[in-house]
């Protein structure tokens, strides 16, 4: 990984507030997670100035961030969705992520009704016949990379064939979104060659559509016209670099818990009940993505002074791990109650594939802990941990 480069600290920041703390690379050993926590525990400001990545304030409090995810009026995401914003500018915008309501709205309608719950009841049987093939098939190995060998395939075929992709692009489009979350990564390069990938594709789709989700983004109308060319891209590309990558993080960081707390996994083989809690309370603990806002206008946000243009980075690992609303907040607790959580983002952005998600994730408990509730790091190959604005475990070696 790259060093962090220090940006002087903008005369209106005060020096009490400058924490030396970088939310694209922190300095990880084992745990994504820890790094946050310990800050929480040292006492950091609620909010604070960090000078890296080019210098932006972060939201170490829950409630912080459900407040500055679901106002945009004071927090715009048209100026870009990481505190980095990818050059050059002129490049087809990742909307809907990178625009506000209203005309955030009318393009997140272009695919959220793939997303509701009466069209993903296919879908679940889908991942559910898909994971017991994929089990079955490692069960007798004894060994697996989970990542690569499961992570990768369940979410993401599933997600492919909801935008109608062929398997064996997915080698070609897996580096390319990971580079849009991966610190240090070549983001604006890979970013060109997704947008040339995600014009043929329109261009197919505009010419002869079928019933993918592709399909009905190129054949779109926004505000009674046609969508543009660029405006097509621009959603593809998007639904590219969220179905490519954010599931499979998550189920890595769960897997490798699972790995180290055997009493988690016996009770969850046992006891299938209890799926859904502890689905919930694995995407408590491991929100993973730091997304970034733009200051609209000069502000007090709660004590803090805030000028126009400021970027502000949304950690949710830092909501995730807030004490003042998860006790023991490292800890997983099947029973904790934790609808208040902001990692699937709140307000207008929300996360639209967070039901999707949360059926994935029971999917792999429900199937795998009965089939191989015994399983441990292998000792000889250690995870790996991949930092930027999404945190993942990028490799998982698994042994049984």
């Amino acid at each position: 990984m790259a060093a962090a480069v220090r940006s002087p600290v903008p005369t209106h920041v005060p020096d009490g507030l400058v924490v030396d703390f970088d939310g694209y690379r922190p300095d990880v050993e084992d745990s994504y997670h820890r790094p946050y926590a310990r800050l929480h525990e040292a006492g950091v400001p609620d909010i604070f100035w960090s000078p890296y990545n080019g210098g932006h304030w972060i939201l170490a409090r829950r409630a912080y961030l459900a407040e500055a995810f679901g106002d945009p009026l004071r927090f715009t995401s048209s100026e870009g969705a990481s505190v980095d914003a990818i050059e050059p500018p002129d490049r087809p915008r990742l909307v809907p992520i990178e625009a506000d309501p209203p005309r955030q709205q009318a393009f997140r309608k272009l695919f959220s009704p793939a997303f509701v719950a009466t069209a993903l009841k296919a879908r679940e049987a889908e991942a559910r016949a898909l994971a017991i093939e994929l089990i079955e098939g490692l069960r007798p190995r004894g060994r697996c990379e989970f990542v690569t060998e499961f992570a990768q395939h369940l979410p993401i075929r599933i997600f492919m064939n909801m935008v109608d992709l062929p398997e064996a692009d997915r080698e070609t489009l897996l580096p390319l979104a990971a580079a849009q979350v991966q610190a240090d990564a070549p983001k604006a390069e890979k970013l060109a060659l997704l947008f040339e990938y995600a014009e043929r594709r329109v261009a197919e789709r505009a010419a002869d559509p079928g019933d993918d989700l592709i399909s009905k983004i190129a054949t779109a109308e926004i505000d009674g016209r046609p969508i543009a060319l660029h405006e097509a891209v621009g959603v593809t590309t998007l639904l590219l670099i969220g179905g490519l990558d954010t599931v499979a993080s998550m189920m890595g960081h769960i897997m490798q818990h699972l790995a180290n707390h055997p009493g988690d996994r016996h009770r969850l083989a046992a006891d299938r009940g209890l799926s859904a809690a502890a689905t919930e309370e694995f995407l408590r603990r491991f929100a993973l993505t730091n997304p970034g806002r733009t200051v609209v206008s000069d502000i007090d946000f709660h004590g803090v002074r805030m000028r126009a243009g400021d970027k502000i980075m949304l950690a949710t690992p830092f909501g995730a791990l807030d004490p003042r609303d998860y006790p023991d907040p490292l800890a997983i607790d099947f029973a904790r109650k934790s609808n208040t959580k902001t990692t699937f983002g709140a307000g207008p952005h929300v996360c639209p594939g967070s039901m999707l998600a949360r059926a994935e994730i029971k999917i792999l408990l429900e199937e795998w802990l009965p089939r191989i509730p015994d399983f441990a790091l292998d000792p000889a190959d250690p995870p790996r941990i991949r930092t930027g604005v999404n945190g993942s475990v990028e490799h998982l070696p698994l042994v049984w």
